[in-house]
């Protein structure tokens, strides 16, 4: 089977992230119920401590805050689309590790930085983005980059259970801080925040987390760096999908043309050989 599927699968699960976050009532308390239960259940199933899992580990749990403050500052959509720069950090990077780049794979990075820049542009036009989202936004493309690239490049040595179960142990690290520090002694809960956040925080563990890294990471272990990533991009078209079915909002023709060229760029790399 190509390798390539896992990719897509994971994809297709990542792009509900932005449906759960928006059903939860404390993002926070979200944030912390999906780590603490991914890390629970993948120490049950394999325990490393290895330097690939610790570093890993450390890279998703950054990750997992960044892109709730993205999705905070900027939206469901911008958060989303200002991921999925991720394919040049992450091809950028792979050239340290003596990666070579394709014209199929070139062509296809090309296309989805030109659908990036027609979703920046359709979003500044309409007044939906900030500066420092806009910031936040790449810089969290730029963490899942680099989460990319060390997938990539300790799954090509073996190391595929180690960045995928065995990481998400350590993305507590980074995520328990982060909550202590804002679940203060005066911070107020009511029962449906809770119910709420617990739920969508368990949804985020088992079909955003679990599954999809793991898919993602066997994938990854046959692909280029650059390939995994552009094949990824296809998460925004599924949320945009999601976003018109559930919320009923119709996409401009500049993110119309977006999602067009994202799904070419698959179509691309999938033929690599």
């Amino acid at each position: 089977m190509w390798a390539g599927a896992y990719v897509v699968v994971a994809s297709i699960l990542w792009s509900t992230i932005g449906i759960a976050t928006m059903y939860s009532s404390d993002i926070i308390l979200m944030l912390f119920t999906r780590t603490i239960i991914i890390a629970a259940v993948s120490s049950s199933i394999f325990r490393s401590k290895s330097r690939a899992s610790l570093v890993s580990g450390l890279v998703l749990g950054t990750l997992f805050i960044s892109y709730v403050a993205s999705v905070a500052l900027t939206g469901v959509g911008p958060a989303a689309y200002l991921l999925y720069t991720a394919p040049l950090w992450s091809t950028l990077i792979a050239l340290k590790y003596g990666e070579k780049i394709n014209k199929l794979t070139l062509l296809g990075m090309s296309l989805i930085l030109v659908s990036v820049f027609l979703m920046g542009l359709d979003s500044l036009l309409n007044n939906t983005i900030n500066m420092y989202g806009l910031f936040l936004g790449l810089l969290t493309g730029f963490i899942y980059g680099s989460y990319i690239s060390l997938v990539r490049y300790f799954s090509a040595r073996g190391y595929d259970k180690e960045v995928s179960w065995g990481a998400m142990p350590y993305s507590l690290i980074p995520v328990a801080p982060l909550t202590l520090l804002y679940l203060t002694p005066t911070h107020k809960f009511t029962s449906a925040n809770i119910y709420n956040s617990v739920i969508a925080g368990s949804y985020l563990a088992i079909f955003c987390t679990l599954i999809p890294y793991r898919l993602f990471a066997k994938g990854a272990r046959h692909l280029k760096a650059s390939t995994s990533s552009v094949i990824a991009s296809i998460e925004p078209v599924f949320a945009s999908l999601w976003d018109y079915v559930i919320f009923g909002r119709i996409p401009t023709e500049l993110l119309l043309l977006a999602y067009v060229l994202m799904t070419s760029a698959l179509i691309l790399v999938s033929t690599e050989k």
